[in-house]
């Protein structure tokens, strides 16, 4: 069997597949005969869809088959118009244990979002104040966006939110302690309005080719919560329909 993370050996188009057997697999045909393959050979276009749907094709076939067709063989993906998510999501095709999957794809995702935040740096901050709160269009004057807050269960209330408060898990360097993906997705209406920073969920490969629909909910809707709450939620099991589930707000922890 192999081990975790040398299931596959990602090649770029311009180098060789070396003493790995060379075939083209084409995943726009019949898919079931696999046989002798040792090597996938896939354009993703640079088009986040369509590199969506070839993983998802990808997932369909199972890791046993795998195993038993290449043996002591490691299967080459022959790559390329790839972006790094694209090597993420082959890691994590070949974590065939479901929990060590989820948490794999949680910490990578909140990676590849605290780069983009530290790269682009759009809030700006400055004497402990985002660039928001120094043109008046927050209601703190600190901290930016981290005061979590409930959502009221009262029908009858005036307010869909209470409790305002600054977030317990923003620890003293500024930094989130929770590892909490909805809050790294959340970009204020100032900088959506104001820049040209936004994070879009559908933009995000890993989010949308491993998560069904309730999942995504789950990942979006639930600030400032813990890794852990979220994966225990993420692998909850019900079989309610999607609007019900929606509509009742059954995602939120």
């Amino acid at each position: 069997m192999f081990t975790l993370f040398e299931d596959y050996v990602a090649i770029d188009e311009n180098e060789t597949a070396k003493d790995i057997p060379f075939v083209v697999f084409n995943l726009e045909t019949d898919s079931s005969d696999i046989s002798q393959k040792a090597a996938l050979k896939i354009d993703f276009n640079n088009n986040i869809k369509y590199s969506i749907n070839i993983i998802k094709k990808l997932l369909t076939i199972p890791i046993q088959d795998y195993y038993s067709i290449f043996e002591e063989k490691k299967l080459a993906f022959i790559i390329s118009n790839y972006s790094d998510e694209i090597i993420q999501c082959l890691k994590a095709l070949f974590i065939s244990n479901t929990n060590k999957r989820i948490n794999y794809l949680y910490d990578t995702i909140c990676d590849n979002l605290d780069k983009i935040w530290s790269v682009q740096n759009p809030c700006k901050f400055c004497n402990n104040q985002c660039v928001a709160s120094r043109n008046h269009m927050t209601s703190h004057k600190e901290d930016g966006c981290c005061y979590s807050f409930e959502y009221s269960k009262n029908p009858f209330s005036t307010s869909f939110l209470k409790n305002f408060h600054k977030c317990k898990y923003l620890g003293n360097d500024k930094h989130c302690t929770a590892q909490n993906i909805s809050c790294k997705l959340f970009t204020c209406n100032y900088l959506k309005k104001k820049t040209s920073f936004n994070i879009n969920m559908d933009d995000q490969i890993l989010i949308n080719t491993f998560f069904n629909k309730k999942q995504k909910l789950i990942l979006k809707y639930n600030f400032f919560k813990t890794k852990e709450e979220i994966i225990n939620k993420l692998q909850e099991s019900n079989n309610i329909p999607y609007p019900i589930y929606w509509y009742f707000n059954k995602y939120r922890i």
